[in-house]
C-alpha cells in the first residue's frame, strides 16, 4: 500500500512537471510567434521588397532561451528591433547594421570584368539574378568566403564573387574625382595593349562599360582598368561619362539604343548586350539614355505614368514601356513576369528567346490576354521610383570635378 501511494505521488509529481513544462513551452511559443509578427510588421515598413532593401532576421527558441539574430542596412529598422528587448525582457538581440566597414576599405567598388555576374547566394552555382558593366560603382556590404554581398545602383542587391570587383580605398576615391572618364557605346569591342587594333587584346568590351582616361594618342585614349591594367580604346567607340550622366531620354534615342541589341540572346539575369533579359533590356535602353530604373519588371511596371491597359498602340508614344503577365481576377493578384518597349507603327521591341522586334496587329494571341498596361517614362522623371544618372547615390563617386 505505501508503495501504491509513493508511486501515485510520484506519478502526480511528474504530471505537474510535465503540465507546468507544457504551460512554459507554450507560453514561449506564444512569445515567439508574437515576435514573429512585430517582425513582419517591421519588415514591411523597412523592406517591403527584399531585393533591393537587406533584411536578414531570424528567430531561434531552443533551451538558452528565445534569441533573436539577423542583419539589416537601416539604423531606424536597427533600433526598432533592438527596442523589441524592451517589450520582452529576457530575449536575446543580436541585430548587425550593414554595411561591414571592417573590410578594410571604403564600401565602395568597381565592377572590374566587362560584364560580371551577381547572384542569388554566394556560390557558382546560385542562380543569377543580375549582372553588372566594368566600372560601375556597387556598394559592398559584408563579405562570406570569396563571395561579397553588393548593392548595385539602381539598389538590387545580390552576391559577387571576388575576382569581379575592385575594392576602393579613400585614396582611390579622391582620386577618381579628377579623371575624365569614358562610356564604351558600341554593341561589343575590345581594348587593346597598344594604340593599335592588331595589338594583343586586354579584355572585351559591351555598351555601357566605364573606363578613366589617363592619356591619348592619336585615334585611342589610354585607360586604366580598376585592377590597375593599362589599355587602349578607340576614340570613335566612346562618348563621355558626363555626356551620359546628363543626358536626357528622348524617343528617337530610345529606339535607336533599343535596335543596337537587335538579335542579342535572352538570359535570365541577363544585362549587357552579351545576352540580356527582358526586363534587363529595357533598363538598359534607358541607362545608356541617362536614367535608372528599377532591375525587374515586376518592380518596373509600377513606375512612371499609366497609359493604357488595352493591348491597342493609338495612345503609345515610342519609348513607352509594356509589360505582360497575368491580370487582376477575383481570385488571383495581378502578376507581371515580362517587358518590352514600344518603338513606333505598332511595333514593339523585347527580348524573348532573342532581342527582336514584334509588330501589334500581328503578334501571337496570346499577347492581348497577357497585356497588362503600358506606362510611360518620359517626361516623368520626378517620379520616386525613376532616378536620373546625375541623382544617384553611386555615380556621385564617378563624377569629375
Amino acid at each position: 500500500m505505501k508503495l501504491f501511494i509513493s508511486l501515485k505521488k510520484t506519478g502526480l509529481f511528474i504530471i505537474a512537471i510535465l503540465f507546468l513544462s507544457s504551460c512554459s513551452q507554450n507560453k514561449s511559443a506564444k512569445m515567439v510567434s508574437e515576435i514573429g509578427s512585430r517582425i513582419d510588421s517591421l519588415k514591411r515598413i523597412y523592406a517591403p521588397d527584399n531585393r533591393i532593401a537587406l533584411w536578414n532576421i531570424s528567430i531561434d527558441n531552443d533551451a538558452d532561451g528565445i534569441t533573436l539574430t539577423g542583419e539589416v542596412e537601416s539604423e531606424k529598422a536597427q533600433s526598432d528591433i533592438l527596442n523589441l528587448s524592451s517589450k520582452y525582457p529576457g530575449i536575446k538581440i543580436d541585430c548587425k547594421l550593414l554595411p561591414k566597414n571592417k573590410l578594410g576599405f571604403t564600401s565602395y567598388a568597381l565592377i572590374n570584368n566587362s560584364v560580371a555576374t551577381i547572384r542569388a547566394q554566394g556560390k557558382h552555382v546560385a542562380e543569377i539574378v543580375n549582372q553588372s558593366l566594368l566600372g560601375t560603382p556597387v556598394k559592398v556590404f559584408k563579405k562570406e568566403g570569396g563571395w561579397y554581398l553588393i548593392q548595385t545602383p539602381n539598389q538590387y542587391f545580390g552576391w559577387i564573387n571576388q575576382a569581379s570587383i575592385v575594392l576602393l580605398d579613400s585614396a582611390r576615391l579622391k582620386e577618381m574625382q579628377g579623371e575624365k572618364k569614358i562610356v564604351y557605346y558600341r554593341q561589343f569591342g575590345f581594348s587593346y595593349s597598344s594604340p593599335d587594333i592588331k595589338s594583343q587584346t586586354v579584355s572585351d568590351l559591351v555598351i555601357g562599360c566605364i573606363l578613366p582616361v589617363i592619356g591619348e594618342k592619336h585615334a585611342f585614349y589610354k585607360v586604366k582598368y580598376p585592377d590597375n591594367r593599362i589599355a587602349f580604346v578607340k576614340k570613335d567607340e566612346v562618348i563621355d561619362l558626363n555626356l551620359l550622366i546628363n543626358k536626357t531620354p528622348g524617343e528617337k534615342e530610345l529606339v535607336e539604343t533599343a535596335k543596337k541589341f537587335l538579335g542579342i540572346p535572352y538570359l535570365w539575369g541577363g544585362f549587357s548586350s552579351k545576352a540580356i533579359d527582358c526586363s534587363g533590356f529595357t533598363s538598359t535602353i534607358y541607362f545608356l539614355n541617362g536614367i535608372i530604373l528599377q532591375r525587374d519588371a515586376s518592380q518596373q511596371y509600377k513606375c512612371g505614368k499609366e497609359i493604357t491597359s488595352n493591348f491597342d498602340y493609338s495612345s503609345l508614344l515610342p519609348g513607352d514601356l509594356m509589360y505582360f503577365g497575368r491580370r487582376k481576377s477575383d481570385s488571383l493578384p495581378e502578376k507581371v513576369t515580362h517587358a518590352a518597349m514600344y518603338i513606333g507603327e505598332g511595333n514593339f521591341i523585347q527580348s524573348s528567346g532573342n532581342v527582336r522586334i514584334t509588330n501589334m496587329d500581328n503578334s501571337r494571341l496570346d499577347y492581348e490576354p497577357n497585356f497588362v498596361r503600358a506606362i510611360r517614362i518620359i517626361g516623368q522623371e520626378n517620379d520616386k521610383t525613376i532616378q536620373r544618372i546625375s541623382d544617384n547615390e553611386f555615380f556621385t563617386i564617378l563624377k569629375s570635378n
